[in-house]
Formats: structure tokens, C-alpha cells, sequence
């Protein structure tokens, strides 16, 4: 069984929905500390032609593991950011169908677990682009270990015989360590795929909501096939 292990990002972006994709379980790896000024709180969506930031507000003191992460609220935060949305795709086909987004973000309670509200967000844009991956979160499956000893670890729990890995992992890695429990691993580059964005320059690596909303259903899946994969 071929899995991938990823952080859950808020709203992520058509690379991690292409690793999902190419994987048979997507270990969420929530039990690591949060990073501060990453995409675990926040995402980008094109407005007026440049990125902007999504944020969602957040309590989390320094090593608090993602999964005990809070939604902290902050006044306005909601107003502000679905204003942002609405802004950002106003000329999209995909003003109309938002709704299921803000829902979402509307039922997040105050003092909420943030990656409750990333997995909800996960979970439908990984179902607009016609994903069926199974999850398992790495809290619930309490697992020891740091670095390449805990993906390992992770690996071994699940009954996985590969291991997915983004690109950064040829810099990190321990490749014994997963050689010698019979574990392969394999890299993943995504080849980020261009598609019409009005008359700006195309901007990659925005939230996959951004494609969502200016493209046709069907021409979703196939951005998320543009991808290599490297033998260790």
C-alpha cells in the first residue's frame, strides 16, 4: 500500500490534491507542532490580479501539536475573510457555488479545533476534483518517533510497504531507515499545470479553490495528473 504523509493545509493547493491523489491512505500528520506563517492557517486566492491571504486566526503557543491548535476569534475574522472570498472569485463561475465553503467556515466553532475546519475544507475540494483517498489522522494512531523514525513508524502501523515523499525529502530523508522495514520510497514533483486565470499573469500555487472556480468539473482531475515519480 502506497501512502503519503502531509500536514492538513487550509485549503490547500492542487499539489497536495495530486499527492493525495497518487496515494492509497493520506496519513494526516497532525501530532508534529504547528508552524507559525505556513499554510496550516492560511492560503492564498488571487484578488485584483495579486495573491492574497485567507487567514483564519489561531491560539497556538509554541509546540502545541496541530491536532490541540484553536480557532481563536478574533472580531471580524469571518466578515473579513468570506469578503475576501467573495471578492476573489466575483468573476468566476464558481461565484455561484461557494456555498459549501462558507458553511463550513461558518460551523467552525469559536475555540474550534483548526484541523477540523482543514479537513472539512480538504475533504470537499478533494471530492470537486474527484478524489477517493482514505484518511487516517497520526494522533489517533499514536506513534512515537521524530523525523524520518516517526514517518517510518507511521508507515509501519498502517501496513504501508511505500512511502510517498514530496520533493524536500531527497534533503531529509533517513532512506535506510525505511529500507531496512521493507518500506520504499518514492518521490513526488508535481508539474504545476497552467490554466486561464483572466488577463493577469498566471500565478501558481494558490489555494485549488482558485482553479476550481474558473474551470469546468471536468477539467479538474486532469490537473492533478501532472506529476513524476522518482525512485529513493
Amino acid at each position: 500500500m502506497r501512502v503519503t504523509i502531509h500536514q492538513p493545509e487550509h485549503l490547500p493547493w492542487l499539489g497536495l490534491l495530486a499527492k493525495v491523489a497518487a496515494s492509497e491512505l493520506w496519513i494526516v500528520l497532525d501530532s508534529v507542532p504547528y508552524r507559525k506563517n505556513y499554510v496550516q492557517n492560511r492560503n492564498r486566492v488571487l484578488l485584483d490580479g495579486r495573491p492574497t491571504w485567507l487567514t483564519v486566526p489561531v491560539s497556538a503557543p509554541l509546540g502545541t501539536p496541530i491536532h490541540e491548535v484553536r480557532i481563536c476569534e478574533v472580531p471580524h475574522w469571518r466578515r473579513r475573510y468570506r469578503g475576501r472570498l467573495a471578492q476573489a472569485l466575483a468573476a468566476t463561475p464558481g461565484a455561484t457555488r461557494i456555498g459549501p465553503v462558507l458553511e463550513l467556515l461558518d460551523a467552525a466553532p469559536p475555540g474550534g479545533r483548526l484541523a477540523d475546519l482543514n479537513l472539512g475544507l480538504a475533504a470537499w475540494l478533494l471530492g470537486q476534483f474527484d478524489v477517493k483517498v482514505p484518511r487516517v489522522r497520526a494522533s489517533a494512531l499514536r506513534v512515537a518517533g521524530t523525523r524520518s523514525e516517526l514517518l517510518v513508524n507511521l508507515c509501519r502501523e498502517v501496513g504501508a510497504d511505500e512511502y510517498l515523499s514530496g520533493p524536500s525529502g531527497r534533503e531529509y530523508l533517513n532512506l535506510p531507515a525505511f529500507a531496512e522495514q521493507g518500506i520504499a520510497v518514492r518521490f513526488f514533483d508535481f508539474d504545476h499545470p497552467a490554466y486561464d486565470q483572466g488577463d493577469a499573469p498566471f500565478v501558481p500555487r494558490l489555494s485549488a479553490v482558485d482553479a476550481w472556480a474558473r474551470l469546468e468539473a471536468p477539467e479538474l482531475p486532469p490537473l492533478l495528473s501532472r506529476y513524476r515519480l522518482s525512485p529513493a
